[in-house]
C-alpha cells in the first residue's frame, strides 16, 4: 500500500477530531508554561548574564520580542487545522515533508542529548541542596516517575501539569515580591555593561528558556475547542511568563550584582534576599517543580511528533501503537525515556550541553514560518474565519521577521561553541539522513516510492460555531492503519 494512502488519512483526520480529548484552556496554558519556565530560567540566567552582563532583564525582552514574532503565525496555523505534532505536520504539508522531518530529527537530538537529561540532572543537583543525595540517580527516578505518569494517559499528565503550574508561578511570586526590596539600583550601573553584542549573545542563550508556547500545537487533537483555545492559551502564557522572567531577572542582578549572578543560579539571589524558610519553598517550588514541569511537558508532546512521523512512514510503525488500557503511545513513550535515560547515565558531559536547546528550537521555528506564509497566502478565506484579529499582511510581516531574527541568534549561539554547534549539525544531517536512507530502501523493497508517497494535502478545517473544528470525516476511522498494515509486513 503507497505510504500516502493512509498516513495522509491519519494526519486529516487530527484536524477533525480536535477538541474531543480533555485538555482545556487552563491545562493548555499549564502546559506552555511548563514548557516555557523550565530549568533553563534557573540555570541558564546566570549563564547569561556572563554575557549579558546588567542588561540581562533586557535580553529578556529582546528575546520574548523575538519569540513572540514567531507566536502569531504559530497560533493562526494551529487555529486554522488543529492536529497533532503541528510542528511537524504544517510544515510537511505546506512546504516539504522532509525538510519537516529533518527539524524534527533535529529537535530530537536537542531534546534527548541537551534537554531531558540536562533537565534531570538539574533535578537531582536542586534536591542535592537540600539534602545530600546523588544527583544522577535522583535524575533517573524522575524521568520514570514522568514515564509511568504519561503512561497512564494525557488527562492524568494534565492534571499533574496543571497542579505543578500553579505552585511554580506562586514561588516565582515569592521570590519577586519578598526580593524586590533588596535590589539595589546600583547593580545595573552601568548600563548594558557588555554591550549590544554582550545583551544579543545573551539573548541566544536565553531563546530556548523562553520558547515552549508553540509546542501546544503538537497537541491539537486533545485540546478541548482548540480553534479557539490555542490562541487564547497564547494570549495567556507569553504574558504571564515575560512578566515572570523580566521581574526574576531584575531581582535576580539587583540583589546581588551582575558579577556574583554571572554563571550562577537563582539559589545564590535567593538564600541572599529571602528568609530560610522562603528560599526552600522557591528552590522547591520555583526550580524543582519548573524542571518537573518542563519534564512533563516534554513527555506528553514528544510521543505525538514520533506518532505522526510513524504515520507518514519517517518513523517504524510500532511508535505509533497505543496500548488497549490506557490509549497511549507506550512505545513511544518508552523511546523517550530510554534515550533520555541513557544520556543522563552516559559519561557525556550532560551539564555542558543546554546549549543543544537553543540549535534545535531555532531551526524548528523556520519551517513553521514557512509554511505560516504559504498558508496565508494560499488559503486567504480560511485565515479570515481564524479567531486571530491580526491582518495577514502583519502575520506575513512577523513569519519573515522572525525568521530573520532566529537566523541571527543561531549564529551567535554557533559561534560559543562551534565544535558542540557541528557535533549537533553532524547529528541532525548525517544521522538523520541515514535513517531516513534506511527507510528509503525499507519502502523501496515494498515497491512504495518513500518519501514522494507521502501525500502533502492539506485541507483546512471547517469552523463550527462553538469553535470547534468540524467533524465527520470518514477517513479518521482509518487511521494510522499504514502504520498498522506495516507493523504486520
Amino acid at each position: 500500500m503507497n505510504a500516502s494512502d493512509n498516513g495522509a488519512r491519519s494526519a486529516s483526520g487530527d484536524g477533525d477530531r480536535a477538541g474531543s480529548g480533555g485538555v482545556g484552556l487552563l491545562d493548555a496554558v499549564a502546559i506552555e508554561v511548563g514548557l516555557i519556565v523550565g530549568a533553563g530560567l534557573f540555570s541558564l540566567t546566570g549563564v547569561a548574564t556572563s554575557f549579558a552582563g546588567t542588561g540581562v532583564p533586557i535580553a529578556y525582552v529582546v528575546t520574548f520580542a523575538i519569540v513572540s514574532m514567531s507566536i502569531v503565525p504559530t497560533a493562526v496555523l494551529g487555529s486554522a487545522h488543529p492536529t497533532t505534532a503541528g510542528n511537524y505536520w504544517y510544515p510537511s504539508r505546506l512546504w516539504s515533508p522532509v525538510v519537516a522531518f529533518f527539524t524534527a530529527w533535529g529537535l530530537s537530538v536537542s531534546m534527548f542529548g541537551g534537554g531531558l537529561p540536562v533537565y534531570a540532572l538539574s533535578f537531582g543537583d536542586y534536591v542535592d541542596s537540600l539534602a545530600p543525595v546523588d544527583p544522577t540517580a535522583v535524575g533517573a527516578l524522575v524521568l520514570a516517575a514522568f514515564f509511568l505518569v504519561n503512561l497512564v494517559g494525557i488527562e492524568m499528565a494534565a492534571r499533574v501539569q496543571s497542579l505543578l503550574f500553579l505552585t511554580l508561578v506562586s514561588s516565582l511570586g515569592v521570590f519577586v515580591v519578598f526580593g524586590a526590596p533588596a535590589v539595589d539600583p546600583g547593580n545595573f550601573q552601568p548600563p548594558l555593561s557588555t554591550g549590544v553584542g554582550g545583551l544579543l549573545t545573551g539573548a541566544g542563550i536565553l531563546y530556548f528558556v523562553c520558547l515552549g508556547a508553540n509546542f501546544v500545537v503538537d497537541l491539537g487533537e486533545d485540546i478541548q475547542a482548540a480553534t479557539v483555545t490555542i490562541p487564547r492559551s497564547f494570549a495567556i502564557s507569553i504574558p504571564v511568563v515575560f512578566v515572570c522572567y523580566v521581574a526574576t531577572a531584575v531581582v535576580a542582578v539587583g540583589t546581588v550584582g551582575a558579577d556574583a549572578m554571572a554563571g550562577a543560579t537563582l539559589a545564590v539571589p535567593a538564600e541572599a534576599a529571602l528568609s530560610p524558610a522562603l528560599s526552600t519553598y522557591f528552590v522547591v517550588g520555583g526550580a524543582l517543580f519548573a524542571i518537573a514541569t518542563t519534564i512533563n511537558g516534554v513527555y506528553i508532546i514528544a510521543p505525538k511528533y514520533m506518532q505522526v512521523l510513524a504515520d507518514d512512514g519517517f518513523f517504524p510503525a510500532a511508535l505509533a501503537r497505543t496500548n488497549d488500557r490506557f490509549d497511549t503511545p507506550h512505545w513511544a513513550l518508552a523511546v523517550v525515556f530510554v534515550c533520555s535515560l541513557a544520556s543522563l547515565l552516559s559519561p557525556l558531559p550532560i551539564a555542558e550541553l543546554g546549549s543543544l536547546l537553543g540549535y534545535g528550537g531555532i531551526v524548528l521555528i523556520v519551517p513553521m514560518m514557512v509554511a505560516a506564509v504559504r498558508f496565508v497566502r494560499r488559503y486567504p478565506d480560511r485565515y479570515a474565519a481564524t479567531p486571530v484579529p491580526i491582518a495577514p499582511r502583519t502575520t506575513l510581516a512577523l513569519a519573515v521577521g522572525a525568521v530573520v531574527a532566529n537566523a541571527v541568534l543561531l549564529a551567535l549561539l554557533a559561534s560559543q561553541n562551534l565544535a558542540l554547534f557541528g557535533t549537533w549539525l553532524g547529528l541532525t544531517v548525517l544521522g538523520g539522513g541515514a535513517f531516513l536512507l534506511a527507510r528509503v530502501w525499507y519502502f523501496r523493497r515494498q515497491g512504495v516510492d518513500f518519501p514522494a508517497s507521502v501525500d502533502t494535502a492539506f485541507s483546512p478545517a471547517r469552523l463550527e460555531d462553538d469553535g470547534m473544528t468540524a467533524s465527520g470525516d470518514e477517513s479518521a476511522a482509518d487511521a494510522r492503519s499504514f502504520a498498522t498494515e506495516e507493523g504486520e509486513q
